[in-house]
């Protein structure tokens, strides 16, 4: 919308440009030229050499035109203040009222804004995002019905657009009133024919505000509905986990990982989590990426204790540059202290510097000196 808007404004001022008459530069136009067209450095250039002082000049371009390129460089301080001088100097388009109410919500001036907004009257009606910016400013200031109904009028403005109701839904969930939220998304689908990422959305929000299970409705609906879409897979992934059960989110991304082979890893490392292992190494040696294959690898075989085939790994390690991970060197010191190699236990202990590892390691020295005096104690 500001896009347009923008262009808009330009238009309204570029004719300054077209009527120069004399074979000066027209700093003016030419800068309203070069903002139009993303220079926004080369329009400065063309500003910085106008005298607002000098008399003849269109003090209302030119504070506009300044309002409008400080604005599209996200510079809202220096954009209230050309804005503000534009309107003093007797600027009365209403999208000018717009783009300081722009400026004032980006420097999270909300109250600013709504009084902006309100100056811009009728002016601004027919533009979705005024509502929007409307509504959101109410909320950020704590006005949460005055927000709600200003969607709900915007809603019966524009009866066609279901991005008001779409909001609400996001406020309710913001609010805490997760089935309420939930009631309305699902109208919200019902009437806008929602696409995965609507439910992906809405499904993710309701998660991490707490309301697993009206999440997992929702997602498990979607999945139903979007068979092969991995966007929901993992979401739908995310709030098994998010209700304890990394099995069950397991399963999905295994099932999506058909489709797409990257979620081979994540897959195998939460049926690792769920104590699947010989699954977590099926899906482990279908990953493409060796590095994080052998990483992956080694965690599941330390958690089965299978320590043989952790300390035969070493060489593969060494080959794939992963030694001097210090997780996967302390992972090889434990694997040959437990078969009872304390001597290339020692060699993987040297390198480590980490603080919590380098406890670690002198406990593991610890132990095996406990082990070399007294031959009954070791593990």
């Amino acid at each position: 919308m500001r896009t347009l808007i923008l262009l808009s404004a330009l238009l309204l001022i570029l004719p300054a440009f077209a009527a120069s008459k004399n074979d000066e530069v027209d700093y003016l136009g030419l800068a309203t030229l070069l903002t139009r067209d993303g220079e926004y450095a080369r329009a400065e250039q063309a500003l910085a050499n106008i005298d607002p002082a000098a008399a003849g000049v269109d003090l209302i371009a030119y504070h506009t035109v300044r309002g409008l390129l400080a604005l599209e460089q996200q510079k809202m301080a220096a954009a209230v203040a050309g804005f503000s001088a534009a309107l003093a100097a007797g600027q009365d388009d209403p999208l000018v009222y717009l783009y300081l109410a722009q400026a004032h919500f980006g420097l999270e001036h909300y109250r600013d804004a709504l009084a902006a907004l309100d100056s811009a009257g009728d002016g601004v009606v027919a533009l979705s995002g005024a509502w929007l910016m409307r509504a959101h400013a109410h909320w950020m200031l704590g006005e949460r019905q005055a927000a709600m109904d200003t969607l709900s009028a915007a809603g019966a403005q524009f009866p066609g657009n279901f991005s008001f109701m779409r909001r609400q839904v996001f406020y309710l969930i913001d609010a805490g009133l997760n089935l309420q939220a939930a009631e309305l998304g699902r109208r919200y689908l019902e009437l806008a024919d929602g696409k995965s990422d609507d439910y992906i959305a809405i499904g993710t929000a309701l998660r991490r505000a707490g309301s697993i299970d009206e999440a997992l409705r929702f997602l498990e609906t979607a999945r139903l509905r979007f068979a092969d879409d991995a966007g929901i897979d993992k979401a739908l992934a995310q709030a098994w986990l998010g209700n304890g059960d990394p099995l069950a989110a397991a399963e999905i991304l295994a099932s999506a990982a058909l489709h797409e082979p990257a979620l081979n890893l994540e897959a195998a490392e939460l049926f690792r989590r769920a104590g699947h292992y010989a699954r977590a190494l099926r899906l482990n040696a279908l990953i493409a990426d060796p590095q994080a294959k052998l990483k992956q690898r080694i965690g599941i075989l330390i958690e089965q204790r299978r320590y043989d085939e952790v300390a035969a790994s070493e060489a593969a390690l060494a080959r794939a540059g992963l030694l001097d991970d210090q997780d996967l060197r302390y992972a090889l010191a434990y694997a040959w202290y437990r078969i009872g190699d304390h001597a290339a236990a020692e060699r993987n202990l040297v390198p480590l510097q980490r603080p919590e590892l380098f406890r670690k390691a002198t406990e593991l020295r610890r132990l095996m000196q406990e082990c070399a005096d007294a031959r009954w104690t070791c593990a």
